[in-house]
Order: structure tokens, then C-alpha cells, then sequence
């Protein structure tokens, strides 16, 4: 009987875990350089498919490239790692950075999943990182004051993922943004809609929707 009553009580906190409204956006102070997914244990946090939170150790597991495939987690040192890929997660936060699972092709989103870097996560409106971006580079010994910026990233905004290039960004950001009067009368400052502000200005539009 003791072990019955322990998995209900169990199996209950797992339904209150996956039932309550957590939200992970952040604030878009940052830099449009591209964010890695490291091999390296640290504090993260896994959300499965049904919400349950797993609070604990992560690290990433599989790369195509640079882009992650899975996630390894762990409570602590020495316990035998759980592998999850993009199908069974919701998201995951790794050292800080947020990692969302979203479908291959967002015109089937019952279809097959994969991870994308957050680059700014939002309520109505997300900055993320493009897996087939450019980056930026200079020659040897040369200045460039982007080194290592991305050239496009994707927004995804009322469950439409869209892509945005560094050399035609303000016209169609702006006509993506236009349903938000406030927003578009801030974009009329040039110095402050620009594409290296792209996260304040997506920060801007969730404030303000």
C-alpha cells in the first residue's frame, strides 16, 4: 500500500508540475552573435512536451553542425545521463540560453521537430537563430566591427516563421510589426530600428502589443 501511495503522490506532482503556466521570455539585452549549444555539464532546465519541468544539469548531446539534434540531463555528477530530442521537449534552457522545439516545417506542425536558439523568446513575437545564417568575418588584420554577427535571422510571430537578412530588414519587419500602433510610430527612429537592435526592438513590440 505505502508504495501505491507514493506513486499517486507522485504521478500528481508530475500533473501539477505540467499544469502550471511557466514563462521563460527574457529581456533582449544582448548581442546578435551567434549563441553555441556547449558539450559541457551545466544548470539547465528541460520542459517536456506535457510541461513538466526537469530542473538539474545539461548538456548538448548531438550536432549537425552547430545545431543541436539532443539534450543529455542529469541531477547531478555521476548519475547516468537521459538523452531527449527536439519531439519530446517543449524547450530547454541551457546555461541561460533558451533553446525552443518547434516543427521542421511550420505548414505541418504535427510534423517532425527540431531545435532552434532563442535568440530574444517573446510572447507574441520571437527572435531566432537562422541554422543556415552567415556570419560575419574579416580578413587577417583587418578591422570589422560585427565579427561574428549572424546576416539573417528567423522571426516567428502569430505561428508564422518568417526570415530577415541584415540588407533587407526594415521595410518587411516593419510591415510584419504594423498590427502595433505604438511600435510603428517608434520605428520611425532609424537609429533605434536598426537590424543590430533587433532585440530591443522585438522586446519593444511585446511590450506594447
Amino acid at each position: 500500500m505505502k508504495k501505491i501511495g507514493f506513486l499517486i503522490l507522485f504521478v500528481m506532482t508530475l500533473a501539477a508540475q505540467a499544469q502550471k503556466s511557466v514563462t521563460y521570455y527574457n529581456s533582449g539585452n544582448t548581442t546578435t552573435k551567434v549563441k553555441y549549444v556547449g558539450a559541457m555539464w551545466l544548470p539547465g532546465t528541460i520542459v517536456l512536451a506535457n510541461g513538466t519541468e526537469l530542473k538539474g544539469q545539461v548538456r548538448g548531446s548531438s550536432y549537425v553542425g552547430n545545431n543541436i539534434r539532443s539534450f543529455k540531463y542529469r541531477t547531478q555528477k555521476g548519475e547516468k545521463a537521459l538523452v531527449f530530442k527536439a519531439d519530446q521537449c517543449r524547450l530547454v534552457i541551457y546555461d541561460g540560453l533558451i533553446v525552443l522545439s518547434m516543427p521542421k516545417n511550420m505548414k505541418k506542425k504535427s510534423g517532425k521537430r527540431r531545435f532552434y536558439v532563442a535568440m530574444y523568446y517573446g510572447e507574441y513575437l520571437t527572435v531566432l537563430q537562422d541554422p543556415d545564417a552567415k556570419v560575419a568575418t574579416g580578413s587577417p588584420g583587418s578591422i570589422i566591427f560585427n565579427k561574428d554577427q549572424q546576416l539573417s535571422f528567423l522571426v516567428l510571430k502569430d505561428g508564422v516563421l518568417q526570415k530577415f537578412t541584415k540588407m533587407r530588414f526594415r521595410k518587411p519587419f516593419l510591415k510584419l510589426c504594423r498590427d502595433n500602433a505604438k511600435f510603428v510610430a517608434r520605428a520611425s527612429n532609424k537609429k533605434w530600428f536598426n537590424y543590430n537592435n533587433i532585440y530591443k526592438i522585438a522586446h519593444y513590440y511585446n511590450q506594447t502589443r
